[in-house]
């Protein structure tokens, strides 16, 4: 759904999460770069792959992750920590190979989102 800010959103419930190809549909229309739209892409196998409910929002040059829970439990804030760290491992990888990507890591609400901001090439 796009709002004033054009932002693309998709609604989905922690059931839905898993659902990567809906996900992958949102990056892929993003209007991002291609490179960066690759990049993203892979983050998003990583995630799909450590079983990481999640889902991602993005608005201009920022994409927002929001990681959910892990399966199997599916609760709201409880994630495998080795999942965990391989998600964040592998972006601070991307991030260290491409100066143009910074990012963040916030908590809020019981789910962890992870800011990257891509800086004009």
């Amino acid at each position: 759904m796009l709002d004033k800010r054009s932002e693309k959103i998709m609604d989905i419930d922690i059931e839905q999460c898993r659902e990567n190809d809906k996900i992958k549909e949102i990056i892929s229309k993003s209007g991002l770069s291609i490179k960066h739209i690759k990049l993203l892409l892979r983050v998003s196998d990583v995630i799909y792959i450590n079983a990481i409910n999640y889902n991602v929002q993005v608005s201009n040059e920022r994409v927002t992750i929001i990681l959910l829970s892990s399966k199997p439990k599916n609760k709201m804030g409880l994630f495998n920590t080795t999942s965990l760290a391989i998600v964040l491992n592998r972006i601070m990888d991307i991030e260290r190979d491409y100066d143009e990507l910074k990012t963040w890591c916030r908590l809020e609400d019981n789910v962890l989102k992870i800011e990257i901001e891509i800086q004009p090439l």
